[in-house]
C-alpha cells in the first residue's frame, strides 16, 4: 500500500520540529513493506490547505493517516473532506484530540477509523488487516471504527512494554532542513524521545494517551539511536523531548555513562523538574554534552503553584537554576500566566520571580484549559455548558510578545486584555533583568548597575549600540556571546 501521513496546520505557526509520533508510525509501516510519505502541512502555514492536498493527491495514497492536537483538528476536518471527495481514500486518525474526544472525532463523515491511545501496535495490526482485505475490525483492541454510520468503540490497547522493540522514527521522510530548530551556534538539531509518560499530575498537562505511567528505553538503545543519527544525518545536536528527562536519576546516570564512554562529541538539551536535579548530576550532564535544561516553573506565587498540583517549592527553583548555571549549563524557565487564582498581584510576583532568577531564557504562556487536562475538568465543573468547538484553533497559549492576544477560556481573576498585556510585560521585564545581569558580569555589580542605568537613557543607548557594533566593548561583547548561548553551546 501507499500510505500518506499528515501533520495538520495550526493557524499561522510553523511547526518547530518533526512529529515523532508520525515518524514512529511511518517506521512501523515501512517495516511492513509499505511505501510511505509524510506531509507536514505545518511547515508551510501560510499556504492554502487546498495546495497541500494537491501534493497528497499526486502521491495517490491507499490510506491517509492523521495526527492531531485539539488546536489543529479543524485543519484535519478540512483536509479529510478534500481527500475523501477527490480520492475516496480510507482515512484514520490518532493523537491527543482523537483520544480525548473519540466519539465526537469519529462522527466526522470523512474519518473512517480512529486509534485510541498509544498507536504503533494498533496501527501495525490495522495496516496488516487492511492490506489483507480483512474487515473484522472488532478484533483489534484500540481501533475504533464505524458501522452504518455508527461509532463502534474499540477500547484501549495496553501500553507497549518494550519501547526498545520499536524502530527509530522515519526521519528520512521529513524535510529536516525546513524545520526552524537549531542549536545556538546555528547547527541543525533533531529531537529524540527516550521515555514515555510522566507520573506527576499537573493540572494543565494532557495525560490522555499514556496516563501517569512512565516507561523507559534502555540507555544502550538511546545511545545507539544518537549514533545512528550522527552517522546517517550528520547531526550532533539533540533535544530530548521527554516530559521529564531527569525523573529517573539512576537511569540518567547510565545514559550519561554511555555518552561519555563513546566520546560522541554531541550537544543536547532536555526537560527537567527542579526537584529532580543535583549539583553533581548537572556537572556530569555537562561533561556528557548537556548545554541547556528547560524547567517548568509555572508561577512565582506559592498558593497559585499549589493549585497546579506541580508539587515544587520556589526555594527548589532557585537552587536548581543556580546549580544549572554553575555547572556551565544554560537554564530556560517556563511560566504560565492566568492560572486559576491568578490576580494582577500574583502575576506580578511571577514576573519579578522570573526576573530575579539567573535564567538564560524564559517563556511566558497564557493558561489554556485543553480537553483532557485537569484544568479543563475544573472549568467544565464550574461552567457545564463548556464544550469543544472549532474556536480551539484560536487558543494561542503561546505568546509571540509582539502583540496582545486574546486569552482563550480565561480561568484567572483578571480580564482578557489585562492578562494579555501581562504576558508582554513579563517578557520585557525578564529581558531587562537579563541585560542588567550581563552588565554586572562584564563590569562588576556596582559599575554594572551604574552603566546599566546610564544605558537606559535613550541618547546614550544609541551611542552605546553603535560602539558595541564597532566592537569597542570587547569584554562586554564576549560576555554577551557566552550569555546568549552560541559560544557556550560549542
Amino acid at each position: 500500500m501507499k500510505i500518506a501521513f499528515i501533520g495538520p496546520k495550526w493557524n499561522d505557526l510553523t511547526n518547530a520540529y518533526p512529529s515523532l509520533g508520525l515518524g514512529y508510525l511511518a517506521a512501523v509501516a515501512e517495516q511492513e513493506g509499505h511505501e510511505c510519505r509524510i506531509f507536514d502541512f505545518g511547515l508551510r502555514p501560510q499556504r492554502p490547505i487546498a495546495e497541500d492536498v494537491q501534493e497528497v493527491m499526486a502521491f495517490r495514497p491507499d490510506l491517509v493517516s492523521f495526527t492531531s492536537m485539539t488546536t489543529s483538528y479543524a485543519s484535519v476536518e478540512t483536509t479529510a473532506a478534500m481527500l475523501k471527495e477527490s480520492l475516496g481514500v480510507t482515512t484514520i486518525i490518532g493523537g491527543p484530540h482523537a483520544t480525548t474526544l473519540p466519539h465526537l472525532t469519529l462522527e466526522n463523515p470523512h474519518l473512517d477509523f480512529l486509534i485510541y491511545g498509544e498507536g504503533e501496535e494498533v496501527f501495525r495490526d490495522f495496516i496488516r488487516a487492511l492490506a489483507a482485505g480483512r474487515s473484522n475490525w472488532g478484533e483489534y483492541v484500540g481501533l475504533w471504527y464505524k458501522e452504518a454510520g455508527k461509532v463502534i468503540p474499540g477500547g484501549e490497547r495496553s501500553l507497549i512494554e518494550d519501547l526498545d522493540a520499536l524502530p527509530y522514527p522515519a526521519r528520512h521522510l521529513f524535510e529536516l532542513g525546513k524545520y526552524p530548530l537549531y542549536a545556538p551556534n546555528g547547527e541543525p538539531m533533531l529531537t529524540v524521545l527516550s521515555s514515555r509518560g510522566c507520573p506527576y499530575n499537573c493540572s494543565f498537562c494532557f495525560k490522555g494517551i499514556v496516563g501517569r505511567t512512565y516507561r523507559q528505553r534502555s540507555p544502550q538503545n538511546i545511545a545507539d539511536e544518537l549514533q545512528h543519527i550522527l552517522d546517517r544525518y550528520g547531526v550532533r545536536n539533540f533535544y530530548f523531548i521527554d516530559d521529564l528527562f531527569t525523573i529517573d536519576v539512576r537511569r540518567l546516570d547510565k545514559i550519561l555513562d554511555h555518552l561519555l564512554e563513546r566520546d560522541m562529541d554531541i550537544r543536547w538539551r532536555c526537560l527537567a523538574r527542579v526537584d529532580r536535579v543535583t549539583p553533581e548530576l548537572l556537572q556530569k550532564m555537562y561533561k556528557a554534552g548537556c548545554r541547556q535544561v528547560h524547567y517548568g516553573i509555572e508561577s512565582g506565587n506559592e498558593e497559585v503553584l499549589k493549585r497546579t498540583a506541580k508539587h515544587i517549592k520556589l526555594s527548589q527553583v532557585r537552587d536548581a537554576v543556580k546549580w544549572t548555571e554553575d555547572a556551565g549549563i544554560h537554564s530556560k524557565g517556563y511560566f504560565i500566566l492566568g492560572l486559576p487564582g491568578d490576580t494582577v498581584e500574583t502575576m506580578e510576583e511571577t514576573i519579578e520571580f522570573a526576573a530575579g532568577l539567573d535564567l538564560s531564557e524564559a517563556m511566558f504562556s497564557i493558561a489554556t484549559p485543553m480537553p483532557g487536562t485537569q484544568l479543563w475538568n475544573e472549568l467544565v465543573a464550574k461552567r457545564p455548558e463548556t464544550q469543544y468547538n472549532a474556536d480551539f484553533t484560536k487558543s494561542y497559549y503561546y505568546n509571540s510578545y509582539t502583540a496582545e492576544i486574546a486569552p482563550f477560556m480565561n480561568v484567572s481573576e483578571v480580564d482578557d486584555k489585562e492578562l494579555s498585556a501581562m504576558a508582554i510585560k513579563a517578557r520585557q521585564r525578564f529581558l531587562e533583568a537579563k541585560k542588567q545581569r550581563m552588565y554586572r558580569r562584564s563590569f562588576g555589580d556596582a559599575a554594572g548597575d551604574l552603566l546599566w542605568n546610564i544605558s537606559r537613557v535613550t541618547p546614550v543607548r544609541k551611542v552605546g549600540s553603535a560602539l558595541a557594533r564597532a566592537g569597542l566593548f570587547g569584554r562586554f561583547q564576549r560576555t554577551k556571546q557566552v550569555y546568549f548561548g552560541a559560544e557556550q553551546w560549542s
